[in-house]
C-alpha cells in the first residue's frame, strides 16, 4: 500500500499541481458528495471560474448552489460533458444511462466517483480515459480527515483528491475499492451502536490481512471516531446510508447481534449484490 501524498510534494497545492494547470474541471452530480468536493476544491483554491457543475434539476439543489455562489458554474450536463478537460462523474451509480451519447471533449479525462460501476462497464459508454475513485462520507471531508483511493492510480484523478484536501491512497487492484467502501462506512457505525473495542480491533486486523487497504483504514476510522467522540450523530449515519445499502445492511446486523465482524462480512456481502445487480442492468442496457 503506497501513500502517494509525498509524490510530487513541491506541487501539491491544486493551483501548482501540473495535473490540473489550466484544466476545466467538471462536476456532474451536485448531491452530498459533489457538493462537498466542490466545497472543499474551492476551500483549497481551485478557481471557481475554471468549475463547471450539472446536476438533475431538483429545486433544491439548485438553490443550494446558487446560496454557494456557484449559479454562473451550472450548466446542461451535455455541455459539461463537452467543455470539461476534467470530469467528476458524481451522480448516483443508476443515473449512468443518463449519459449514453454525450459527446465527450477530445482529451478529456473521466474520473468515477460511482460506486460498484466498473471499469469495464465505464468503458462502454465512455470513449475516453478514465479511472475509478472512492472517498470517505462528506463530514469527513469538511473535517480535513477526507480519504481517498484511485484505480488504477493517475497522475490526474490523484491532483483533483488531493486538490479537494484528501489523503490518497494507490489501490492494488479494482476489487480493494469494494472492501474500502465497507471501510469508510465504519465511523458513522461506531458513533451511533456501540461495539467491543477488542472485538473491533481484531476484525479490522484480519480484515488488513485480507485487503491492504485496511492498514491504512483501521488507524484512519479511529482518528475519524475519537474527533467525533461523545457525539451521537445520527444526521451523519443518515448521510452515508441509502436504503438497501452497505451501511444500513451492517448496522442492521449489528443491531440485531452480530458480532462486527459478521456485520463487516454483512456489508462486504450486501457490495457484492449491488455491484452484481448493477452489472446486469446494464448489461441489459447495452443488449
Amino acid at each position: 500500500m503506497k501513500n502517494i501524498n509525498d509524490r510530487n510534494t513541491a506541487t501539491a497545492g491544486c493551483l501548482t499541481d501540473e495535473a490540473l494547470m489550466g484544466k476545466t474541471l467538471g462536476v456532474a452530480g451536485f448531491g452530498h458528495l459533489g457538493s462537498s468536493v466542490v466545497s472543499s476544491l474551492l476551500a483549497h483554491g481551485f478557481p471557481k471560474e475554471r468549475l463547471l457543475i450539472s446536476c438533475g434539476g431538483r429545486a433544491e439543489t439548485l438553490e443550494r448552489a446558487r446560496a454557494a455562489g456557484l449559479a454562473r458554474c451550472m450548466t446542461k450536463t451535455a455541455e459539461l460533458m463537452g467543455r470539461s478537460d476534467i470530469i467528476l462523474l458524481a451522480a448516483r451509480p443508476q443515473s449512468l444511462t443518463d449519459f449514453c451519447g454525450m459527446a465527450v471533449k477530445k482529451g478529456a479525462f473521466i474520473i468515477s466517483f460511482m460506486a460498484g460501476i466498473s471499469l469495464e462497464t465505464l468503458h462502454r459508454v465512455f470513449s475516453a480515459d478514465l479511472c475509478r475513485v472512492m472517498c470517505s462520507g462528506p463530514e469527513t471531508i469538511a473535517d480535513g480527515l477526507g480519504l481517498g483511493v484511485s484505480f488504477p492510480s493517475e497522475a490526474r484523478s490523484c491532483a483533483v483528491l488531493k486538490a479537494a484536501g484528501l489523503k490518497v491512497f494507490d489501490l492494488s487492484c479494482e476489487s480493494e475499492l469494494d472492501s474500502f467502501t465497507v471501510g469508510i462506512c465504519l465511523p458513522p457505525i461506531l458513533l451511533n451502536i456501540e461495539v467491543d473495542e477488542d472485538e473491533k480491533r481484531s476484525a479490522l486486523l484480519d480484515m488488513s490481512k485480507r485487503y491492504p487497504i485496511y492498514r491504512e483504514l483501521a488507524p484512519w476510522i479511529d482518528r475519524v471516531t475519537a474527533a467525533h467522540a461523545g457525539e451521537k450523530s445520527g444526521a451523519s449515519l443518515t448521510n452515508v446510508s441509502t436504503k438497501g445499502g452497505v451501511t444500513e445492511a451492517m448496522t442492521t446486523a449489528l443491531r440485531e447481534g452480530a458480532s462486527f465482524s459478521e456485520a463487516l462480512v454483512a456489508g462486504l456481502s450486501r457490495n457484492d449484490e449491488l455491484c452484481a445487480g448493477l452489472r446486469r442492468k446494464f448489461a441489459v442496457s447495452a443488449a
